[in-house]
């Protein structure tokens, strides 16, 4: 089943699913003035998923020139350059 899902598709629904996660996890674990709670470590531990999902799709691309693969790292960049934005200009 997951063979015949797009590689977009599937990029767009892993950072989904884990923006999600992070939430509840900031809500069932929240953090404190000096503790990280789970959301905030989930949030750090995106940033290397990221660079290794990028890296595999890189690769990927490389290897069969799929336009697929290329699309994703896009969407990958965008969801990065959307939520420098949200966090520089939003007033939390």
């Amino acid at each position: 089943m997951l063979n015949t899902i797009r590689p977009e598709i599937k990029t767009i629904l892993f950072f989904t699913i884990y923006a999600i996660l992070t939430y509840i996890g900031e809500k069932t674990a929240p953090s404190g003035v000096c503790t990280p709670g789970l959301g905030f470590l989930l949030f750090l531990l995106s940033v290397p998923i990221s660079v290794i999902y990028t890296l595999i799709l890189y690769f990927k691309y490389n290897r069969s020139e799929n336009k697929q693969y290329l699309n994703c790292i896009y969407i990958i960049s965008g969801i990065w350059i959307i939520l420098f934005l949200i966090l520089k200009y939003a007033n939390l």
